[in-house]
């Protein structure tokens, strides 16, 4: 049998009992990332702070690198639902396309701005992990299918585009808008302004007669 990556967990939880002793050990390595950086965390500082014997994290990650990647596969999958729930929600409540938009935008700067530490951390980390580019194409890849299917279903409200290329466009444009903004935002960058104007870049893409509502300026 094939030995697993480094940066990949050596075994899945099946019980109850080690579902719990895997999100202890997640959450203590969220603690340590966010509180002490990418340097302070280890396998030996995490199983300390979740309570567990280094034997018991062995069990299921090899090593800290698996540890992250199973945190931004965490993260992706919380990006995906997220999307899922808005598109759900339009559907269920017959939001206009515009309100769709504008809700998936708003939970999604919300998400990312919810814990900036530890996602800096990730988003400077993970590309650099090896598999770890995977886990993030894999969500993206789950993203635009939903994306494409909305778009399929709505096309009757914006101008023609090669559908395609209309899902690229808009789910790259939000998934980098919303990680930069934990990278490099400018402190006087009100959430609600971010919300606003990249809800105009992607309804202006869309051809869509619509305009953001305008905060006053300060």
């Amino acid at each position: 049998m094939p030995r697993p990556r480094p940066d990949q967990p050596r075994k899945r939880p099946t019980q109850q009992r080690a579902q719990a002793t895997v999100d202890a050990i997640l959450r203590a390595t969220a603690h340590i990332l966010r509180t002490g950086g990418w340097d302070a965390c280890n396998t030996n500082a995490v199983a300390k702070r979740a309570g567990v014997s280094i034997g018991s994290l062995y069990q299921y990650f090899p090593s800290k690198e698996a540890l992250v990647a199973a945190l931004a596969e965490q993260h992706a999958a919380e990006g995906v639902a997220v999307l899922m729930r808005a598109v759900e929600a339009a559907a269920g409540q017959a939001r206009s396309l515009e309100d769709t938009v504008r809700h998936y935008i708003r939970a999604m700067v919300a998400l990312h701005a919810d814990d900036p530490k530890l996602h800096r951390v990730l988003v400077e980390q993970v590309p650099r992990l090896k598999g770890g580019l995977a886990v993030v194409h894999s969500a993206s890849e789950r993203s635009a299918e939903l994306v494409r299917d909305w778009l399929e279903s709505e096309r009757a409200h914006f101008r023609e585009v090669d559908l395609d290329v209309a899902t690229y466009l808009l789910v790259t444009s939000v998934e980098a808008v919303a990680h930069l903004q934990v990278l490099a935002r400018p402190k006087q960058l009100d959430p609600e302004v971010l919300v606003d104007e990249l809800s105009e870049l992607v309804l202006g893409y869309l051809g869509v007669g619509h305009r953001a509502r305008r905060r006053p300026r300060r």
